[in-house]
């Protein structure tokens, strides 16, 4: 089942400055990437995620699951005035899911309309316990973003790594209720000449992610979208350097350059 909505996002920040964390609060918050999966070598992928409603009153909150396959998932939650859940397998734990997926958290009233009065604040990370170490673990923070429904059909993701030690995965969220596709473009550290070119089309409320091979030192990342409706429909994408041994991670969200001066 689909969930669409249309929502007006309270902002006193400009639509470039969307992390939730730590500078506001929103009716609509999404996660772009969670799950509870496992990995290479040992490690298993999970995502601890907090969510706190910041109302001086009770709070209908609700969760879509947007996956990577299969079908959009939705559960609804009450959290208490200026009190919160967590959870450090929010994936399994609480949505009773697995796999990778997106998490669209969304303040609703009684009849699960969007409630625009909604203030809710979100972190999240991933982590996996760390190989051939007992009881060690590894994580990566994964900056939770303010929902806004138009987007910018050009984002770029910088400071990322692809080299003998380390994997690269690049992921986009598709909220919307259409399918969109879009071109990733590698461009490496030292040349302005664009590597490899994937296009990557992501069904409506689906996650899609690419481990991208090849060779470069220091990844600069271009993504692009082409299904013509960028400019108008919400969308985001990330990727992560992973260290192939260890499973030691980073990631960075995409943003939208400034335009020529």
């Amino acid at each position: 089942m689909r969930f669409p909505f249309a929502l007006l996002v309270l902002l006193a920040l400009p639509l470039s400055a969307d992390l939730v964390v730590p500078q506001t609060s929103a009716p609509r918050i999404l996660i772009p990437v969670a799950g509870d999966a496992p990995g290479a070598n040992g490690t298993h992928f999970r995502s601890d995620v907090t969510i706190v409603n910041l109302r001086d009153a009770e709070q209908r909150v609700m969760l879509l699951w947007y996956p990577q396959d299969g079908t959009p998932v939705s559960r609804t939650i009450t959290i208490g005035s200026r009190s919160g859940i967590s959870s450090e397998d929010f994936v399994r734990n609480v949505l009773q899911l697995s796999g990778i997926g997106a998490i669209d958290i969304v303040a609703v009233n009684a009849d699960n309309a969007v409630d625009p009065f909604g203030q809710l604040h979100a972190t999240a990370r991933i982590w996996t316990p760390q190989p051939n170490v007992v009881g060690g673990e590894m994580s990566q923070p994964f900056p939770a973003l303010v929902f806004a429904s138009a987007q910018p059909a050009v984002k770029w993701i910088l400071g990322m790594r692809r080299d003998a030690e380390h994997r690269l995965n690049v992921g986009i969220v598709n909220p919307s209720s259409a399918t969109q596709r879009f071109r990733v473009t590698i461009i490496g550290a030292t040349s302005s000449t664009p590597g490899e070119v994937v296009e990557i089309e992501v069904p409506a409320q689906a996650v899609r992610q690419r481990n991208m091979t090849g060779a470069s030192d220091v990844a600069q990342i271009l993504v692009q979208n082409i299904s013509g409706t960028g400019a108008t429909t919400t969308w985001h994408a990330w990727a992560s350097s992973v260290h192939n041994v260890t499973g030691d991670a980073w990631s960075q969200t995409a943003f939208a350059a400034p335009p020529a001066q």
